[in-house]
């Protein structure tokens, strides 16, 4: 077909930004008028991606690093508090500006289609422009459903009778009582902007009401379900473009001893606190007998190479993932899951060990489907993280399960199936 107008969004962070680059760079090659609307932070990128960068006009400019100077009450906050806070916050009371911005680039670029990042306000688009809208699950899928239980508070569906009616209640207070400002203050921004209130809780609403939902994942990384909406695609794993021409300044083949197990730590670019997973890796395993490698993400890195200055570790600003990861035997996260997906990828099994951002509800289905261990905090200790890579080293069960979900998502043709709903998505308006 004729190429189309298509508008990528998403707000300013790594994890909602990276992986929509390579189909964003797909469309644009096939033909299509690509453009972007992020923060400014993304500039450079797109530049490099050859995707016109437009820019915050009315939205506010804050960076995901220094949301703790922004907001300095955040800080003081854990648990739902913490989760509420940052719904409301960084999302809901954002998205009238995030509005506004693209109902005045839709004056001077009217795009066909408007594809974004889950948290992004594009159904509200799709409602006021009258456009079909692309719904990115950068996070796993937090639809509601019978059988799953509450999104946000990182809970494994329950196995039994007592659990059941244990998980239905927590899911009726959660309704009831625990996000109910998040729907409050949802329902008062589509007020504001003439549209009729949302019955769907705040995690429902990008699943459900996206013309098309593209979920980053498959079905056997993520908790069973007796139902999903058709208009839900799991797609395989989305993928962050990157320069093909920028090589890795480190052959790690050459550098680590290739007959001892690698273990690669990292708490990516936005948790500064080097004490929550970084060091506690650093002091379980210093007298190790693996490779370590750790990312720092530019923080501290001088200083941690001074405290742990062992042959076998590794401490570098970043390390690029899919030079390392063939060589990695268990990857200690806190969650990402932009680094968990390449993590499976490249068939290792992980420790993980997040709880804000929702790095919970990460954590939780990667030790649901047997593909690491969950250790249910941010601060874990030393021998917590002993103990867990040697039940991952010293037994075949997560390493064959994660080979099994690593196969099923190389049988993905990821971009070709986006691009097949994204497009059709015209010619069934038409139709």
């Amino acid at each position: 077909m004729s190429p189309i107008k298509i508008l990528f969004a998403s707000i300013p962070a790594d994890g909602h930004f990276n992986p929509m680059t390579r189909l964003g760079v797909h469309l644009k090659d096939k033909g299509h008028d690509v453009r972007w609307y992020t923060g400014k932070p993304y500039k450079a990128k797109l530049e490099q991606m050859g995707i016109p960068y437009i820019p915050f006009q009315k939205a506010k400019e804050i960076k995901i690093s220094e949301l703790d100077e922004a907001y300095p009450e955040r800080k003081k906050l854990k648990g739902i508090s913490h989760i509420k806070f940052d719904i409301i916050n960084l999302f809901i009371n954002r998205m009238k500006d995030y509005y506004d911005d693209v109902e005045k680039i839709y004056q001077s670029f009217p795009f066909d289609i408007l594809v974004f990042d889950n948290t992004f306000p594009g159904t509200i688009v799709k409602d006021k422009l009258n456009i079909p809208v692309v719904g990115i699950g950068v996070v796993p899928l937090a639809l509601s459903a019978p059988d799953i239980p509450q999104y946000g508070l990182g809970h494994q569906p329950a196995t039994n009778f007592l659990s059941k009616r244990k998980q239905n209640f927590i899911k009726l207070m959660a309704e009831k009582l625990l996000f109910r400002e998040t729907k409050e203050a949802y329902n008062e921004l589509l007020e504001s902007i003439n549209l009729p209130a949302e019955d769907h809780n705040i995690f429902d609403i990008s699943p459900l009401n996206s013309t098309v939902f593209l979920q980053n994942g498959i079905p056997e990384m993520d908790y069973p379900r007796n139902f999903t909406p058709e208009t839900i695609k799991y797609v395989g794993a989305l993928e962050t473009w990157s320069d093909e021409q920028r090589k890795e300044d480190k052959n790690w083949e050459e550098v680590i001893n290739l007959s001892k197990k690698t273990i690669l730590v990292s708490q990516g670019t936005v948790e500064k606190n080097n004490k929550k997973l970084i060091i506690p890796t650093l002091e379980a395993f210093k007298d190790s007998d693996y490779n370590i490698l750790v990312a720092t993400g530019c923080n501290e890195t001088v200083n941690l190479k001074r405290l742990y200055p062992q042959q076998h570790i590794h401490i570098k600003d970043f390390i690029r993932y899919d030079s390392v990861m063939p060589l990695v035997d268990i990857f200690i996260t806190n969650g990402g899951y932009g680094s968990c997906m390449i993590s499976l990828k490249n068939g290792v099994p992980m420790i993980t060990a997040g709880v804000n951002e929702g790095k919970n509800e990460i954590c939780a289905r990667i030790d649901y489907c047997g593909l690491g261990i969950d250790l249910k905090t941010e601060r874990p200790r030393a021998i917590s993280l002993q103990n867990a890579a040697n039940k991952i080293l010293y037994s075949t069960t997560y390493l064959n399960n994660v080979k099994k979900v690593q196969n099923k998502l190389k049988s993905y043709d990821t971009l070709t199936i986006c691009e097949k709903h994204i497009i059709g998505l015209l010619s069934s308006k038409k139709d």
